[in-house]
């Protein structure tokens, strides 16, 4: 029985007593697979990469959504202390302080600082938690029209996108849709609130 499943497969040694041509078609087809693999890694990643950037599988009639702009978790370890600098961002230091000190909570390593400033009225800023640097957007969320809606701001570890609701000096009361590039806030869409009325 051992003299049958002897030779059943084919080693290294055996490899080398073939003729040449086939152990270099062999070794042909070993390094074409490889390659493939690598090149097929590499376009997978390519190609998530882009989308990640860009946004681009929103249609035109879809509301982003936080899927449609996601972020690397890469945050290991202690979040920096905020470096306050403008005169908003100093007489709010206790919100931002402590709240930048619980860690990221956006876009993989900034953190959201939020405090109310009013009924309905939301105020923010953006933490690097790798730097501590304070983004301020320059505005808070609020609207008081004849919908009486809330100021929110919706946000994810995972992604880059804010959707805010309140109000925009540019476009009136409704739903703001943010990007972050990691330095600025992009308005990409605004959705109008509808009176009842």
């Amino acid at each position: 029985m051992r003299a049958c499943c002897e030779h059943s497969y084919v080693g290294v040694e055996q490899i080398e007593q073939l003729p040449s041509g086939i152990s270099l078609t062999m070794s042909r087809i070993v390094q074409a697979m490889r390659n493939a693999f690598i090149a097929s890694v590499l376009f997978s990643v390519l190609a998530s990469t882009s989308a990640q950037k860009s946004g681009s599988n929103i249609t035109s009639g879809d509301p982003p959504t936080f899927n449609h702009y996601p972020s690397i978790v890469d945050f290991k370890g202690n979040p920096a202390k905020p470096l306050l600098v403008t005169p908003r961002e100093h007489a709010f230091r206790t919100q931002i302080r402590e709240q930048a000190s619980t860690g990221p909570n956006f876009a993989g390593h900034f953190t959201i600082a939020k405090w109310g400033c009013g009924s309905p009225c939301i105020a923010f800023v953006i933490v690097d938690s790798k730097t501590g640097n304070v983004f301020d957007p320059g505005f808070s969320l609020a609207c008081a029209d004849g919908n009486v809606m809330d100021a929110t701001i919706d946000f994810k570890l995972t992604s880059h996108l804010i959707i805010a609701t309140g109000f925009s000096k540019e476009t009136g009361c409704g739903r703001d849709f943010f990007e972050w590039d990691g330095k600025r806030l992009k308005l990409i869409r605004f959705e109008p609130s509808h009176s009842d009325g």
